[in-house]
């Protein structure tokens, strides 16, 4: 890129000064030359002023001293020369100019200028002005040298401009360019820093966004992942014990021990589908039934907790505020607060869908009492009774991809977590 961008920002500057250069060298030639035609006319006109008109029939005197390099020459009506360093007979200018009128041209290599001279409306003579050539074009080819220096170092500060601008733009696209590769590697902790350049830093900030959505969705991804063999290890014991059960009893009992497991099979297919999918991000909510939620987790548990001698409780409010929500979370929630009063809690389990100032509230509450003071046993995963409950970051986490809260809302005489989503905006 390096390269591309010297060949371009010379071919552009050597495009620029020759488009610039070529008028302006014509533009001064013709200067030079119109500047040394005004000088001997100038000298000449001075010259005449000097010379009596009547010079062929009286004393001739002597002409003006000229500037350096202008030679001046008087000629008479004959065309002789009568003083100064010119042509011995006339030129075709002075010839000219003799017959009444100003002339000026090249003969020679002389550019020359001559004025008639007259009396009583009679031409008597001519002052001639002439400069060698050469010296006009010595003057023109030292302006053209200075042009040609000011080009040659334009040329040098384009050439360094271009590479000081390249180098700026090649470093933060190579620094662009590692931190998408290391990106690609899985390194989402890298970051772009602002390099002054809009566009660059633009790409930066957009990959930099990328880079956080990336680490946010593979460590989601990976929570997701480590929780899940704990949510799903319930069901499988369950579905362990019923074959267990199966195997020492009789053919109908095997029966419908495997229509069970079938049953409890499909259940972990769709846990382990609902587990995939809220994974992957938060996903838009639905219109919620708070009695199917509550009564579908019911018939997750009851047989769960019957089996160890706990009992299940249900309560529902008879009127519920609307609100949106994503079933397969909800019942997650659910499931895993249920899991946690089972494993950690004691005594009754009471699930509860209830009104809380305003917002829609599920309550799961066990006879367990929580250990100690804990500032934030969600983040932690503190349960119920102090032991460690694995799902609960998961389920503070779903809680908020839903715009609501899971809070520890009781510790004593009874623990209650409750899960609160906003009521549905009028």
């Amino acid at each position: 890129m390096t390269r591309r961008i010297l060949s371009v920002a010379l071919a552009s500057t050597v495009v620029a000064l020759v488009l610039f250069l070529v008028p302006l060298a014509i533009a001064v030639l013709t200067l030079f030359q119109s500047d040394a035609q005004t000088s001997l006319q100038r000298e000449a006109l001075r010259a005449a002023a000097l010379v009596d008109t009547r010079f062929s029939t009286a004393d001739v005197t002597e002409l003006p001293n000229p500037p350096s390099g202008i030679r001046l020459s008087l000629y008479d009506a004959a065309g002789r020369r009568m003083l100064g360093t010119g042509p011995i007979v006339a030129d075709a200018v002075v010839k000219r100019a003799l017959r009444g009128a100003s002339a000026e041209g090249v003969v020679d290599g002389q550019l020359t200028s001559v004025i008639p001279l007259s009396s009583s409306e009679k031409v008597t003579g001519a002052i001639r002005a002439a400069i060698p050539q050469t010296t006009v074009w010595s003057r023109v080819f030292a302006a053209w040298g200075a042009m040609l220096l000011a080009a040659a170092v334009a040329l040098a500060v384009g050439i360094i401009s271009a590479r000081v601008l390249s180098r700026r733009i090649t470093r933060p696209m190579a620094t662009l360019s590692e931190a998408s590769t290391a990106l690609g590697a899985g390194d989402f902790g890298v970051r772009m820093h602002s390099s002054g350049l809009l566009e660059i830093d633009q790409v930066g900030a957009t990959l930099n966004a990328t880079a956080v959505r990336l680490g946010q969705l593979v460590e989601r991804e990976r929570a997701m992942s480590s929780q899940a063999s704990h949510q799903l290890r319930t069901p499988l014991s369950g579905l362990r014990a019923v074959l267990e059960g199966a195997l020492a009893g009789s053919t109908r009992q095997q029966s419908a021990a495997i229509s069970v497991a079938i049953e409890r099979a499909d259940a972990l297919n769709t846990i382990i589908d609902d587990i995939l999918q809220l994974a992957r991000g938060p996903i838009k909510g639905v219109l919620l039934e708070p009695r199917a939620q509550v009564d579908a987790a019911e018939a997750r548990w009851r047989g769960v907790l019957a089996a160890e001698d706990r009992p299940l409780r249900v309560e529902i409010d008879a009127e519920l505020p609307q609100t949106l929500g994503v079933e397969s979370a909800v019942q997650q929630i659910l499931d895993i607060l249920l899991d946690n009063a089972t494993r950690h809690g004691g005594g009754e389990v009471v699930i509860r869908a209830r009104t809380g100032f305003g917002s829609l509230a599920f309550d799961v509450e066990d006879e367990g009492r929580g250990e100690g003071e804990i500032e934030d046993p969600l983040g932690t995963g503190i349960s119920s009774a102090g032991g460690k409950g694995l799902g609960l970051p998961l389920a503070l986490q779903l809680a908020r991809d839903q715009g609501g809260r899971l809070l520890l809302s009781q510790r004593a005489p009874r623990t209650r977590f409750t899960l609160v989503l906003p009521p549905l905006a009028s």
